[in-house]
């Protein structure tokens, strides 16, 4: 039974791989997620071989389990950093977080080019294999799991200061359920180590079944994954700004005369700049009034009095400003134009694309070629 689950598992991981390998979106992001997918496929093949007692047979393969894990910190920062950061580049100090995978290897290197013989009389030895599976290498990895979590978390917590809870985009929601998710399954995996390794009655039978959570992690990423892809193709309806009479007409119960409209239009013109509220896909009419102590009639008057626009015009203004403003950034170049505008707080390539050609009279494509057009003739 455990091992029809771990191969579904397997199966998932890898239909969930070729996904994120398609999108054309957010690009080197889910290249690294495809990575640690990968990574738990692995790792979950070879406890499927542990499982039904198949390292004797397959002794080479024995004891990647120990170097494999040694991936998943270093692929969840490098991940976590370059989602939050916009302008996130490799650099050759991030391969330092390797450091403790090529550590293990070596250490284990005399292993791996042992003979076949001598591994199978160690694999088939159970207290051996048991003192050395619970021995300080694996004792160390939890640790490290951990601490690779918690710095990626911090980091996450940290952007969450800076930027603010409610101008999240949609990636940045997800990276958090994703971090607490994957931590809450390292507390469990923890629990149940310790559980084996000193035979703790009730828990220590749950140990390997633990490593169906890791099933039930990939699922819980297609699930994700498929409904995101989801959402990016649903635009927003876009709606017309209505005549300025018919905007006084609207509003003449809201209470605003033409001075406090100008005043509040110079509060919400800060607000967006300084706050950057609009960064936030999901952002309402409702959510911007909260923020500036009005009702959501009167900050809509205001917006339609005062900038000639409805409230989605508004807020894409800002949007399409700072997406050309980031994707001008040299630095941003590993991007694609569709992460980039979700980024910026779009929440379609719909709405993206619809609203772009709208302002601009051109595709973000064309945009871009033109500007390296501008670029190579200056």
């Amino acid at each position: 039974m455990i091992s029809a689950l771990l191969t579904a598992g397997i199966l998932q991981g890898l239909f969930l791989m070729l996904l994120l390998y398609r999108k054309k979106e957010n690009l080197f992001p889910n290249r690294i997620l495809v990575c640690l997918i990968s990574v738990v496929v692995m790792h979950l093949g070879l406890v499927t071989l542990d499982v039904n007692g198949l390292f004797p047979v397959y002794p080479h393969l024995s004891r990647l389990s120990w170097l494999l894990p040694l991936l998943y910190g270093p692929l969840i920062f490098i991940l976590t950093e370059s989602i939050i950061s916009p302008s996130f580049s490799f650099r050759p100090c991030l391969g330092l977080l390797l450091l403790p995978f090529i550590i293990y290897l070596i250490l284990l290197w005399p292993y791996f080019f042992s003979d076949a013989a001598f591994k199978t009389d160690y694999l088939t030895n159970e207290s051996l294999v048991h003192e050395a599976d619970f021995g300080w290498m694996n004792h160390l990895t939890n640790y490290l799991h951990i601490s690779f979590v918690l710095a990626a978390i911090s980091r996450y917590r940290n952007r969450e200061k800076v930027v603010g809870e409610t101008h999240e985009s949609r990636q940045v929601v997800w990276l958090g359920q994703f971090l607490w998710v994957f931590m809450l399954i390292l507390i469990f995996a923890l629990v149940t180590f310790y559980s084996k390794k000193y035979d703790w009655k009730y828990l220590s039978g749950i140990y390997p079944k633990h490593f169906l959570l890791a099933v039930l992690f990939i699922y819980w990423l297609a699930y994700k994954l498929l409904q995101e892809n989801h959402k990016s193709n649903i635009a927003v309806p876009a709606t017309i700004a209505e005549p300025v009479k018919e905007i006084q007409n609207k509003y003449a119960k809201t209470g605003l005369d033409t001075d406090t409209s100008k005043t509040i239009a110079a509060s919400v013109t800060n607000l967006m700049l300084s706050q950057k509220p609009y960064l936030n896909s999901d952002l309402s009419l409702t959510d911007l009034g909260e923020m500036l102590s009005l009702s959501k009639h009167q900050l809509s008057q205001v917006i339609n009095s005062e900038f000639q626009v409805n409230f989605y015009e508004f807020v894409n203004g800002y949007r399409l400003e700072r997406f050309k403003e980031v994707v001008l950034n040299p630095e941003n170049r590993h991007l694609s134009l569709l992460g980039i505008a979700f980024e910026c707080g779009f929440n379609s390539k719909a709405a993206f694309n619809q609203f772009f050609k709208k302002k601009e009279g051109m595709t973000p494509t064309e945009y871009l070629k033109a500007l390296e057009k501008q670029k190579s003739q200056a």
